[in-house]
């Protein structure tokens, strides 16, 4: 494949990558308008909505991105069901206290507790898990926590 044909593609795959993750902030930046207009519904009627929405849409994910394969190779794995039944558990959790939180007007704690997640998780991650950052990672990390 000639180099200008591998940029073109390179090209491409980054404005794709830049459209769906501008499409993905906008939507989750435009949540808690959408979760303050249902708050008058009860709580665990919302967060089912969520739940049950969820299924068709990651379904429709999956078919558009092409990866059915995956799903049902992973649906024959019981560690993989066992920790996806945790991780929707967990899910649903975060769900629940955002709802609830968006409802009694806590918006700015929680885009708050939104942001500071990805610096737990790197914590996390390091200490824990034993994941290695590099300098560029860590100046990241540094300046995202200077910004709290």
């Amino acid at each position: 494949m000639p180099t200008q044909a591998i940029q073109l593609e390179a090209d491409s795959k980054a404005r794709r990558g830049f459209l769906l993750a501008l499409g993905a902030y906008l939507l989750w930046g435009l949540l808690p308008f959408y979760m303050k207009a249902v708050a008058h519904l009860p709580l665990a009627e919302v967060i089912a909505h969520r739940i049950v929405w969820s299924v068709p849409i990651a379904a429709a994910v999956l078919i558009w991105a092409g990866r059915t394969a995956d799903f049902k190779a992973a649906l024959r794995s019981p560690r993989i069901i066992s920790m996806a039944a945790l991780t929707a558990a967990l899910i649903s959790v975060n769900w629940g206290i955002y709802v609830w939180a968006i409802a009694v007007d806590r918006t700015i704690e929680t885009a708050l507790g939104y942001y500071i997640n990805p610096l737990v998780s790197v914590v996390v991650g390091a200490l824990l898990l034993g994941e290695r950052l590099d300098r560029l990672q860590i100046a990241a990390v540094l300046l995202a926590a200077l910004a709290v």
